[in-house]
């Protein structure tokens, strides 16, 4: 199945959307380790057991991470038309197939079926937008939402 111009477009867009939202999203969750140890370090001062020490400090990472995670994917695009701020700079949004403002449940659903589209570092996801009419992945296909140009 060949690709029009405005498909390969969008394909290409989103696939480097989702690329510098994952590093954005590593980076931040790297970072968070700092004030994790610190916040560790304090809590053994005050009588945390030592050996909880680790849990603390990727306890906070993980927390960031799903955090940021559920920011970026579910209320972002909900509270600014459909954009994640990787997608504002590709220049696409998520849309309704009727072309109306996804719900956050729209939203939760793209996001809880990520982990079938991410699955093999993100192929089955890829492969879907490639494959399928309105380039989609699963949790569009499932949400009822489609991604396309932004018009400004």
């Amino acid at each position: 199945m060949a690709l029009d111009a405005e498909a390969r477009s969008i394909v290409l867009r989103r696939y480097s959307q989702h690329v510098v939202e994952l590093v954005l999203l590593t980076i931040a969750s790297v970072l968070s380790l700092v004030p994790g140890f610190f916040l560790a370090l304090l809590l053994v001062r005050i009588g945390l057991p030592p050996e909880r020490f680790a849990l603390v400090a990727v306890g906070s990472m993980a927390v960031v991470s799903l955090l940021g995670v559920v920011w970026i994917e579910i209320w972002y695009p909900y509270r600014h038309g459909g954009s994640t701020p990787a997608m504002r700079w590709f220049g696409i949004r998520i849309t309704t197939l009727r072309g109306g403002e996804p719900s956050l449940k729209d939203y939760f659903v793209r996001w809880l079926l990520m982990v079938v589209d991410g699955l093999f570092l993100g192929v089955v996801g890829a492969v879907l937008i490639a494959l399928t009419p309105r380039n989609q992945r699963l949790g569009d296909m499932v949400a009822g939402t489609v991604v396309v140009r932004r018009i400004t």
